[in-house]
């Protein structure tokens, strides 16, 4: 074998691993991405719950990510019936940071006194996921 037959076979071999490198990486950075937006969504249920009366059902529809502001918005539906966004900048963020629109027309009162509950065991939540 010639040496650039060998040199030839080298690179290749470094090309290949340094492809598996790169996959790896990107495969860990999806997951870890994933594993942010399943907190935030457990985030904004706990919001939801303490600041509106009523909720007992809520159902993550999907989350868009717009690269022009940098921002996620959250799809949801509550208790089967109305639609919701919310919208925020950066994960694990204060939750008085979410931008949250709905259609005012439909029942949704807000609570008159914002409670302090810990967790959603109460309520049924489906989660997005990609």
């Amino acid at each position: 074998m010639n040496k650039r037959k060998k040199w030839g076979i080298i690179a290749l071999v470094i090309c290949i691993i340094g492809g598996i490198v790169m996959f790896s990486l990107n495969q860990q950075k999806e997951k870890t991405l994933e594993e942010k937006i399943r907190i935030e969504q457990d985030r904004m249920a706990l919001y939801l719950v303490n600041h509106y009366e009523g909720i007992n059902e809520i159902e993550f529809n999907d989350v868009e990510n717009n690269a022009t502001t940098g921002s996620r918005t959250a799809l949801l539906t509550l208790n089967k019936e109305l639609e919701m966004e919310i919208t925020f900048f950066k994960f694990n963020d204060k939750t008085d940071n979410y931008v949250i629109s709905w259609n005012k027309r439909l029942n949704l009162q807000e609570k008159n006194e914002i409670t302090n509950q810990q967790t959603i065991d109460n309520i049924k939540v489906k989660y997005w996921s990609k």
